[in-house]
C-alpha cells in the first residue's frame, strides 16, 4: 500500500515539475521573440509567437505580437489576423485595434480602418487619434 501510494505521489511530484519546466520555456519562447521583434527579426519572432500560440492559444499578447511582426514585413493581411485573433482573446485590447487599422491602411482600406481607429480611442490608445484625423476625414 505505501508502495502504491509514494508512486502517486512521485508521479504528482513530477507532473507539477514538467508544467513548471513547460511554463518556463513558453516564457523563454515569449521573451525570445520579444527581443527578436525589438532587433528587426521578424520571421524568428513569427516562429516564436507560433510556438506559444499553439500552447496558450487564448492569450491575446502572442498574436499581437506576431502580428506587429507581420506588419513590419508588409504582410498586413496576416497581421489583420493576428490582431483580429488578439481581439477576438480580448475585445479591450486597444493597441490590437489600432494596428489592425494601421494594417488596413497598409492594404489600402483607409476608410476600413477609420472603425478600428476609433475603438482604439475609445480604449485609450495614444496613437489613435492622430491616425483618425489622418485617415478618417
Amino acid at each position: 500500500m505505501k508502495k502504491g501510494i509514494v508512486c502517486f505521489t512521485l508521479a504528482i511530484v513530477m507532473t507539477i515539475h514538467v508544467s513548471i519546466v513547460h511554463a518556463q520555456d513558453q516564457g523563454n519562447l515569449y521573451d525570445s521573440g520579444l527581443n527578436k521583434v525589438s532587433s528587426g527579426n521578424y520571421y524568428g519572432a513569427i516562429t516564436d509567437f507560433t510556438k506559444v500560440i499553439e500552447q496558450h492559444p487564448s492569450e491575446p499578447k502572442p498574436y499581437y505580437y506576431r502580428g506587429i511582426s507581420k506588419y513590419n514585413l508588409k504582410d498586413y493581411a496576416g497581421a489583420i489576423t493576428d490582431f483580429t485573433m488578439a481581439i477576438e482573446c480580448n475585445p479591450k485590447y486597444a493597441d490590437a485595434y489600432y494596428m489592425r487599422g494601421m494594417a488596413k491602411v497598409g492594404m489600402k482600406k483607409k476608410k476600413e480602418s477609420c472603425d478600428d481607429f476609433k475603438m482604439a480611442v475609445k480604449l485609450g490608445n495614444a496613437n489613435a487619434s492622430y491616425a483618425l484625423d489622418k485617415y478618417c476625414n
